[in-house]
């Protein structure tokens, strides 16, 4: 990419980390440098996996006593730390990806930031499943002969990677052209190209029940899910937009794969939202165009009336809730009365139902005169725009602002709304990439009236994004729900496969059943796993390598790498 380099300088910007990886980061290449990885990195993640337990104990008892109750060590060593919504089982995920990846087998390069956010999210995935980490009870207690899991998870290691797979399926020439919710492209979607996609990675048609819902919410019983008895994941899954699902400024179009998963997960009874700071009213056409070909893939696949009513969009971060109809359409949900999402959610305290209009207007107000100084002090060319539960900062036409001005602004902005009297309701102000927005309420406040609203767990919800930064809008759902940060649709295409596969989600096409995964890497036959090939075994118990000599010289050049 064009900017790989100037992305790569920047993140030395302190803004641009995230406090808990750099610390792991900066724990672990102790042991890099004294070529110790292969016998301690194990035992770190360990350390790890404790004190976020430690973390999150100390938090439940703080919510009781908050007067009494010292900061866990955790939050001494990192103060910027979150809320931790689950068990993290960080040593397990660690030992999975090192066998995959091998990261302990390089001499020259420590692991990276990227690598320790892919571990922290295997890891939330592990959590989340159902039977192998307790899901829901948030213990992590798991029995050991869960052979299944020990199984998916192998699949898992021997998979190929996000690039791999993306290059198998652009070699297989069966990505089809730019989607669009015409007729005349969704018939043709029908034919022999859909036919060879749709024959290429199996799914799981098989119906059955819908099982009885938790919740006591007014919808709870249009959101049942169908249970084929074999997924064991979470029970909604929420996704940003732009740089999550599409690339930015872009279109849901040609990206079957992705598409193909979304598809799957909603056959195997997840609810599924977007929720993004896109704020178009109820315009439902403009909404439909940015996610026109996964309507047009949900169309060609004919998914059934009651999946299809399981599939949100959430406009304005929290502002605009529609739900797709039979005929694959968004429709807007009722606001008001008996069953209306604003009306069976006005218990939640930050939720747009308790919101008074000059309250929402001082909010519009006060970012409307930060965003104007910012232009006029930092030389910025481009305009305000304000909407009605949003204020933007948009460019000029062909200049690009860059990022550093974007950033100054966000931040500006935040200090001033944080600061002002006039201001108690929820905001998200952001970068968008080439834009900066200030929206009326957040995604903690959507992820929170969905989970309300449709009577599920937020323990068994996963937010999906790519801005977890304190100047991007998906820092906010931290507070609400588990999260997986990814980078780019690439990264999000891979994680939904690896929630199918390490949920145990099986596929049929035909006659025949297989895993997807197999398929990808030109398998035809499952692999079986015995009872003793035990990934999760306690490694202690392993004999440990031969002790290694240090070379002086070696130490050395691997520390001036490490910092």
């Amino acid at each position: 990419m064009a900017f790989s380099s100037r992305r790569r300088n920047y993140l030395l910007t302190p803004h641009r980390k995230d406090g808990l990886i750099e610390w792991m980061k900066s724990m672990l290449n102790h042991s890099f440098v004294l070529d110790a990885l292969d016998t301690t990195a194990a035992d770190t993640f360990s350390h790890f996996e404790m004190l976020i337990d430690e973390h999150r104990k100390a938090e439940a008892l703080a919510l009781i006593d908050p007067n009494n109750i010292p900061p866990s060590r955790l939050k001494q060593l990192v103060p910027t730390v979150g809320t931790f919504h689950t068990h993290l089982p960080l040593r397990k995920a660690f030992i999975a990806y090192n066998k995959k990846y091998a990261l302990t087998k390089r001499k020259f390069i420590s692991i990276s930031f990227n690598e320790l956010r892919h571990i922290l999210n295997l890891a939330q995935i592990m959590a989340l499943r159902t039977g192998a980490t307790g899901a829901g009870d948030g213990d992590g207690n798991r029995s050991p002969k869960d052979v299944s899991f020990r199984a998916n998870l192998k699949d898992w290691e021997n998979s190929p990677g996000t690039s791999q797979i993306s290059n198998f399926l652009k070699n297989q020439s069966l990505l089809p052209p730019p989607m669009s919710l015409g007729e005349s492209v969704v018939a043709a979607s029908t034919s022999s190209i859909s036919t060879q996609l749709l024959a290429t990675v199996s799914t799981n048609m098989s119906e059955s029940t819908s099982t009885k819902s938790t919740a006591t919410s007014p919808c709870a019983s249009k959101a049942s899910q169908n249970d084929t008895g074999t997924f064991k994941g979470p029970k909604m899954i929420t996704f940003d937009g732009d740089q999550t699902l599409y690339s930015d400024g872009a279109n849901f179009e040609g990206n079957p794969e992705l598409a193909n998963y979304l598809y799957l997960l909603l056959r195997n009874g997840v609810t599924l939202a977007v929720v993004t700071a896109a704020g178009y009213e109820y315009e439902v056409e403009k909404y439909e165009t940015r996610l026109s070909g996964l309507l047009s893939f949900f169309k060609a696949r004919e998914l059934p009336a009651e999946d299809c009513e399981r599939f949100y969009l959430f406009g304005g971060e929290c502002n605009y809730l529609l739900k797709m109809g039979s005929d694959y359409r968004l429709h807007p949900v009722k606001e008001h009365g008996a069953g209306g999402w604003i009306t069976a959610t006005r218990h939640l305290e930050e939720a747009p139902g308790n919101w008074d209009e000059d309250q929402i207007q001082s909010l519009l107000d006060v970012a409307e005169e930060s965003i104007t100084n910012s232009i006029s002090e930092l030389n910025i060319r481009g305009r305000c725009l304000r909407k009605k539960r949003a204020v933007g900062m948009i460019a000029s036409e062909g200049i690009t602002i860059t990022r550093e001005a974007l950033d100054e602004s966000v931040l500006r902005v935040q200090e001033k709304l944080d600061s002002h009297a006039n201001v108690i309701l929820p905001f998200c102000a952001f970068n968008g990439g080439s834009d900066v927005w200030i929206d009326c309420g957040n995604k903690r406040v959507g992820v929170s009236i969905l989970a309300s609203y449709l009577g599920m767990p937020v323990n068994e919800t996963i937010h999906v994004g790519d801005q977890f930064l304190n100047t991007g809008n998906d820092f906010a759902a931290r507070d609400i729900c588990p999260c997986i940060w990814i980078t780019n649709p690439d990264e999000t295409t891979y994680i939904l496969k690896s929630i199918l596969r390490l949920a145990g989600a099986s596929f049929e096409t035909s006659n025949n059943t297989y895993e997807y995964s197999l398929q990808l890497r030109g398998i035809d036959e499952k692999e079986s796993f015995s009872d003793t090939n035990d990934d999760f075994a306690d490694d202690s118990e392993q004999l440990l390598p031969e002790e290694k000599k240090i070379n002086f010289s070696t130490m050395v050049q691997r520390h001036n790498i490490a910092m």
